[in-house]
């Protein structure tokens, strides 16, 4: 959504339902909010921290803590695809019973015990 990917408008929909007070939860594991602002400094140089964190408004922000490093170490045994931030992500979304969201197509060829929404066709 940021870097105007395609997919980002289902994010920023996503988004928007949060700040209209739609029952909606959004969360997002510490390790790819790493990921987001290193992307971001990176490609963006012109966006702050500070204003990434104005435009996800809403999102939880959730500590990677050791019961999600052992989750997700577990998911590198699903697929060495998997980069740590996709494990983290997936491990998350194992932990809260939730859908995991990725514009990455190679999850759906893993047999994964979490529900996965690709947000690009």
């Amino acid at each position: 959504m940021i870097q105007g990917e395609p997919g980002g408008e289902r994010v920023e929909a996503l988004l928007d339902a949060v700040e209209t007070g739609a029952d909606v939860q959004v969360a997002i594991s510490s390790v790819n909010w790493c990921e987001v602002l290193t992307r971001t400094q990176r490609d963006n140089r012109e966006m702050t921290p500070q204003q990434l964190t104005g435009a996800l408004a809403g999102i939880e922000l959730v500590p990677f803590d050791k019961a999600a490093a052992e989750l997700a170490a577990r998911y590198a045994l699903v697929g060495q695809a998997l980069s740590l931030g996709d494990r983290a992500c997936l491990a998350l979304a194992k932990a809260n019973q939730a859908t995991a969201w990725t514009a990455d197509r190679v999850w759906v060829q893993f047999e994964l015990d979490v529900p996965v929404e690709l947000i690009r066709p």
